[in-house]
């Protein structure tokens, strides 16, 4: 069973399960894990394996403080420019049925790919992401570089640790988008973009490019410094080696990969649901800049996305 709607768009409600597939030469609608090692294609006559996923790892704040003051440590040692950290929280669903949940992210988040499926091959996720990682439009293909986080409505200016986590981005999905023969690249002035609780730093990319450059360009381009950090593959080593859980879906993409009606987001504010339980995965990004505490404090404001509908 999924059920999701894109901004702008109507309601989808189809039956079915996800199967896991070598490359996207079937399409459909799709889902990866962090790393793109597993990639999964929405079928409505899949054939059912049930499986119950192990419950995540959620690491306390204690633990947490510890494990950001020495990455902190690190990147201030020089191994990375940013590294993007991330943990899960666990809540009680309580009188709350995932569907409900999902009704209400559709009103809470019209700008964002709200989505819920109950599967019996990779289990039961949903989310409300902001986050466009390609998308087709009448004339060109576009993305978002989104970084930098504040409250909704918090009375202070970003931070110089904020606009550069944000710049950071944006340089490297520009170098990326610059290698594409023909691209005429745009980038859009700096905008401030308010979804839910927090507040981000936003530019948006527009280009041109031949359908055959598609696949190539998700492998480099995704997962972008807003995820993993830069350099990328220093990142996502760092990450695979300390998280103390399996990112699984979260940061991984998301949405419709048809040919000519391209429309992917990166699975952001999402969260996996075992049983009554929901298990909200959140990140930030670190800098040398960074405070451990802050950063804490940044994932809690962004867990509010499913939290505060509840």
């Amino acid at each position: 069973m999924l059920y999701y709607r894109f901004p702008g768009e109507d309601i989808v409600r189809v039956n079915g399960d996800f199967i896991e597939v070598d490359n996207f030469d079937i399409q459909g609608f799709i889902i990866t894990d962090f790393n793109q090692k597993k990639k999964y294609v929405f079928q409505e006559a899949a054939p059912q394996s049930a499986q119950q996923a192990p419950l995540p790892f959620c690491i306390d704040e204690a633990a947490y403080l510890k494990q950001a003051s020495q990455l902190i440590k690190d990147l201030n040692h020089g191994i990375a420019d940013k590294i993007v950290f991330s943990r899960v929280k666990e809540a009680e669903l309580g009188p709350t049925s995932p569907e409900q949940l999902f009704e209400r992210m559709l009103k809470a988040y019209p700008q964002a790919l709200v989505y819920y499926f109950h599967d019996t091959c990779i289990g039961s996720w949903l989310g409300a992401s902001p986050e466009i990682l390609l998308e087709r439009t009448p004339n060109a293909f576009r993305t978002m570089a989104l970084a930098g986080t504040k409250l909704a409505g918090e009375n202070r200016d970003f931070t110089y640790k904020e606009y550069n986590e944000h710049a950071l981005v944006t340089e490297f999905i520009e170098g990326q988008l610059k290698q594409i023969p023909g691209a005429q690249l745009q980038v859009s002035a700096l905008s401030e973009y308010s979804q839910g609780p927090v507040t981000h730093l936003l530019q948006e990319l527009t280009w041109q490019m031949s359908q055959s450059t598609l696949p190539l360009l998700l492998k480099y381009l995704h997962p972008t410094p807003a995820v993993a950090g830069l350099p990328q593959k220093v990142a996502v080593q760092y990450i695979n080696a300390t998280e103390t859980h399996d990112r699984a879906f979260y940061t991984g993409i998301i949405g419709n990969l048809v040919t000519g009606q391209e429309k992917l987001f990166v699975n952001l504010r999402c969260a996996q649901v075992q049983g009554e339980k929901l298990f909200i995965y959140v990140g930030g990004g670190f800098t040398p800049d960074s405070v451990a505490e802050q950063e804490w404090q940044e994932t809690e404001n962004k867990s509010k996305t499913l939290l505060q509908l509840l």
